[in-house]
C-alpha cells in the first residue's frame, strides 16, 4: 500500500511544498535512501507519475513545487541561492541522513548548487537537461512570452514557450517532435491563465541569470541530455561534465530538451540504473566519458 503525505518548510520566510510516497510497510531489504525529484520552472510535485512505479518498490519518491513568488522577493539575493536553500529546510524535515537526488532543467542547477555546499546528504546525483548560461537571446524570449501572457495573449505565450523549449531544426531527427509540440502548446495555453505559474517564469530570469559552474567530488554523479538540446549543447555538457570527479555522460541522440516527454522510458531507466544501481543498461542512450570518449 503506497501512503502519501504533503509537508510545508520555510527559508527566510518563503514557503516550500513538498510530497512524499512511500510504501506503508518496504521490505528492510529493499529501502534505500529517498529519492528527490526537482524538476523545471513549470514542473510541480503532481508530475512525476512516470517515477512511481521505477522508485517505489525501492524507496520513497519525494517531489517538490518550488516557490511561485513575484520576482520581487529574489531581489535582494541570488534566487538559486535561496532555492537551495529550500531544499535544504525538506531535506532536514524529511529526517533522512542522506537523500538521492535528480534535477532536471532548472532542477539540475538547484541539485547540483546543493550538493556542491552538502556533499554528506547525497548518495547519488543524476543530472539532466542541465541548463546553460542565460543569454541576452534566451532572456529576451522569455521576457516576450511572459508580457504575452500578462497581456491575456494565451495563444502568443504558449507559441513562444513551446517553440523555444524544443529543437524545431528539420534536419535533425527529433523523436516524437510533432507531439511533443503540440503537448508543450496546451500545457503552455493553459498555464498562462495561471498567474503563479507565470510569475514562476519571472521569477527565472533573475534565478538563473549567473552562470551554473561544475565542480563537485565524492558524490557518483551521472548527467545526460538530449543530443540535440540547444539550451546547452552537447560539447559544452562534456566539458560541464568534466569538472564533476568520476562522472559519466550519457547523450539521447534523438531528443531535445524535452526528452523527458520524448523517452520517459530512457529518464525511468536511468533513475533505475543509476539512481538506484539496479543492474540495467543506460536506455538508448550513448554513454560518454566527459573527455568525449564513448565507453
Amino acid at each position: 500500500m503506497i501512503e502519501e503525505y504533503v509537508r510545508t518548510v520555510t527559508a527566510h520566510g518563503v514557503p516550500y511544498n513538498y510530497r512524499v510516497l512511500r510504501q506503508s510497510d518496504p521490505a528492510p531489504e529493499t529501502r534505500a535512501e529517498p529519492v528527490v525529484a526537482l524538476g523545471g520552472v513549470l514542473e510541480g510535485m503532481h508530475d512525476w507519475a512516470y517515477l512511481e512505479d521505477t522508485v517505489l518498490p525501492r524507496t520513497s519518491l519525494v517531489t517538490v513545487d518550488l516557490p511561485g513568488l513575484d520576482p520581487a522577493a529574489f531581489r535582494n539575493g541570488d534566487g538559486l541561492d535561496l532555492l537551495c536553500e529550500g531544499i535544504e529546510a525538506i531535506v532536514e524535515d524529511l529526517g533522512a541522513p542522506r537523500v538521492r537526488l535528480y534535477g532536471y532543467s532548472l532542477g539540475a542547477a538547484v541539485a547540483l548548487q546543493y550538493t556542491q555546499g552538502h556533499t554528506e546528504r547525497v548518495a547519488r546525483l543524476l543530472l539532466g537537461g542541465v541548463p546553460g548560461d542565460v543569454t541576452d537571446e534566451i532572456e529576451s524570449h522569455l521576457r516576450t512570452a511572459v508580457g504575452c501572457a500578462r497581456a491575456g495573449d494565451a495563444e502568443g505565450f504558449a507559441a513562444l514557450m513551446a517553440d523555444g523549449l524544443l529543437c524545431l531544426d528539420e534536419s535533425h531527427h527529433v523523436h516524437r517532435r510533432a507531439l511533443t509540440r503540440g503537448y508543450l502548446r496546451r500545457f503552455m495555453r493553459n498555464a498562462a491563465h495561471v498567474p503563479r505559474k507565470v510569475d514562476l517564469l519571472a521569477t527565472a530570469l533573475i534565478t538563473r541569470r549567473r552562470p551554473l559552474h561544475g565542480g563537485l567530488s565524492g558524490v557518483p554523479t551521472l548527467v545526460f541530455s538530449g543530443g540535440h538540446d540547444h539550451l546547452n549543447p552537447r560539447e559544452e555538457l562534456l566539458a560541464f561534465a568534466a569538472t564533476i570527479e568520476g562522472s559519466r555522460f550519457v547523450s539521447f541522440p534523438d531528443c531535445d530538451h524535452m526528452l523527458p516527454l520524448q523517452r520517459p522510458e530512457a529518464v525511468t531507466s536511468l533513475v533505475a540504473s543509476f539512481l538506484l544501481e539496479e543492474a540495467a543498461a543506460h536506455a538508448s542512450g550513448r554513454a560518454e566519458s566527459p573527455a568525449g570518449r564513448c565507453s
